[in-house]
């Protein structure tokens, strides 16, 4: 691989969530983790992107840098085109936290449950992420709230561990399961206390005292 940090092959590997299909898993829950690239520097907002000239950037790199028009989309052969790893342009505008992407790709008729490999989601990337208004959104447009993938782990798994407690609450009110147990029969609440995720597992246990009181 080169040295060079804007490198295409560096580029291709930051999208590795799981490190797919690699056999290296030592547990059931690996959380899904962006790399600091020319593909998460952006700010959130209206700021345009800062990309060197030399690089050129595919589609499904565009839609992750919020850089794409629904006219745009609208000229690709596809929408759920694939790349090389098996990821939609779902995937990378969930996986790097671009709203607007995602609006504008399910405008353009994109596949909400669109799995990828090791059955990953869209809803599971952005759980994973905290990006809880795509959470919602997705979740509004169908979305599987429940959905497992090939380890067993939910999107409200990812967020507790994660720390992300909006994204937890989204979850929940949509009715996420919070009994679920992946592969290492792991919950989301014991994710939560595992990884010290404190604001998360405040959110679970507000959940479940006020089930038991109702």
């Amino acid at each position: 691989m080169s040295s060079s940090p804007n490198s295409e092959d560096d580029r291709k590997s930051d999208f590795n969530p799981l490190l797919l299909a690699s056999g290296k898993r030592k547990s059931a829950f690996l959380p899904y983790k962006p790399t600091n690239t020319v593909l998460t520097n952006l700010q959130r907002g209206n700021t345009e992107a800062s990309i060197p000239s030399e690089i050129c950037l595919n589609f499904h790199e565009k839609t992750a840098q919020g850089e794409i028009t629904e006219a745009q989309v609208r000229a690709e052969k596809s929408v759920d085109a694939l790349d090389s790893n098996g990821f939609v342009p779902l995937h990378w505008a969930c996986f790097y936290g671009q709203l607007a992407s995602v609006q504008i790709l399910i405008n353009c008729g994109a596949k909400i449950n669109r799995q990828a490999i090791d059955m990953i989601t869209p809803l599971l990337l952005a759980a994973a992420g905290g990006h809880h208004e795509i959470v919602r959104l997705l979740l509004q447009k169908g979305a599987l709230v429940n959905h497992m993938d090939i380890m067993g782990n939910t999107a409200l798994m990812y967020a507790a561990a994660g720390n992300h407690p909006h994204t937890c609450n989204e979850l929940l009110n949509r009715g996420a399961n919070f009994t679920d147990t992946n592969e290492d029969d792991e919950t989301a609440y014991s994710l939560a206390v595992k990884n010290n995720a404190n604001l998360a597992q405040a959110v679970l246990e507000n959940y479940i005292s006020a089930l038991l009181m109702s």
